[in-house]
């Protein structure tokens, strides 16, 4: 809604017209720039999960871990350490 109202559209059609343009939903390109972010943050930072899951606006560690283990098929540890699973091993 938040977006929408910056366009100036209802929250229905700026969701539709969203989609239609970049191909995902306004909440899937968020998600993806939000779990990029935090790549970044693990790659080049000692902090831990838990401040990068805070920094990258992820509610808790354990929303983060599951959302970077669905949509990166790895766990946060993984990418820090370089041990990311390829994706055929679901």
């Amino acid at each position: 809604p938040e977006m929408a109202a910056v366009c100036d559209l209802s929250p229905y059609h700026f969701a539709r017209a969203f989609s239609k343009t970049f191909g995902v939903s306004p909440y899937q390109y968020v998600l993806a720039l939000r779990l990029d972010l935090a790549e970044k943050l693990l790659a080049d930072s000692r902090m831990s999960i838990t401040d990068i899951a805070d920094l990258s606006g992820f509610s808790s560690q354990s929303h983060f871990t599951t959302m970077m283990r669905k949509y990166r098929h790895a766990t946060p540890q993984q990418v820090r350490t370089g041990q990311r699973r390829s994706k055929s091993k679901k």
